[in-house]
């Protein structure tokens, strides 16, 4: 663990946090999803100052994200089963759905897209800390969901899998929702990266092998190196009415934005408690 002193965190709100990087030196990484866990050897824990998004709020258009109020009926009724990780899978499938149908009209207001399709990759995240076994855990290395490239091979699918055949279109996003289902404060928030301060140099391709029906699937990540320009925020004190909405990927912007994200444990409060996510990810197409 690298134990350099933390950076000067000048006037802007937030707290410290140790970042967990991959090393420096490596260049490509092969992760099998039935772990989702690196080795500690390969970790480059750095000390970073993570801004409060609440005192000076970043938007969608400049860092990549935003924090947005956003009630949902279904995660109000079905919040306990999900916590609690009492749904089948099918019972599963029906509240995502019900989820996609709440959110997508939201998306599609803040984002002045023609037309929102969602992902079929909606998951819930518990902390260590609640005891959940055999539940993901949050994510623990500084990455990027999908590259470029994956991102094109998400959305042919996602297009697929919705039956959809959209109309021709010259621009599309992949926006990720992060919603906390436990109550505040959290103990693992999500920290995000302004995208404008990440540079191509600093990614590490990663090819990340899972099984999907029967079949063997390999796509493409990005894990991420440690960069001084890096700025860094997060939003305390989250409720199940909001959910953070960032860009995974614009092909308007390609390299030129990257929002790197990653757990980050609040030291600053004692009484945190122990987190539980729901993420969920939507293709905005645009004229």
């Amino acid at each position: 663990m690298n134990q350099s002193p933390l950076p000067e965190p000048g006037l802007q709100p937030g707290i410290a946090a140790q970042v967990p990087y991959l090393r420096s030196d490596l260049d490509r990484l092969h992760v099998e999803y039935a772990a989702r866990i690196l080795g500690a050897d390969l970790i480059d824990c750095r000390p970073c100052w993570i801004r409060d998004g609440r005192a000076n709020p970043p938007s969608l258009d400049a860092e990549g994200f935003a924090l947005t109020a956003c009630p949902s009926r279904v995660i109000a009724e079905r919040g306990d089963d999900l916590r609690g990780a009492r749904l089948g899978p099918e019972a599963l499938k029906a509240v995502q759905r019900a989820y996609w149908d709440q959110t997508i009209p939201h998306i599609l207001a803040i984002s002045g897209a023609r037309e929102v399709v969602p992902v079929h990759a909606a998951s819930v995240r518990y902390s260590q800390r609640t005891g959940q076994q055999q539940v993901m855990t949050p994510a623990g290395w500084v990455h990027i969901d999908y590259d470029p490239q994956e991102a094109e091979v998400q959305l042919r699918e996602t297009l697929e899998l919705n039956g959809c055949t959209p109309a021709p279109f010259s621009r599309y996003v992949l926006y990720q929702g992060w919603r906390a289902l436990s109550p505040p404060p959290q103990d693992f928030p999500l920290a995000l990266c302004d995208g404008r301060t990440v540079s191509p140099q600093d990614a590490v391709p990663i090819d990340y092998h899972m099984e999907a029906g029967g079949r063997d699937v390999t796509y493409r990540s990005t894990g991420i190196r440690h960069n001084a320009d890096h700025q860094w925020w997060y939003f305390p004190d989250m409720t199940i009415d909001e959910m953070i909405l960032f860009k995974g990927f614009d092909s308007a912007l390609g390299d030129r934005l990257k929002v790197i994200h990653v757990a980050i444990e609040d030291t600053s409060r004692p009484e945190a408690v122990p987190r539980i996510s729901l993420e969920s990810r939507y293709f905005a197409l645009f004229d």
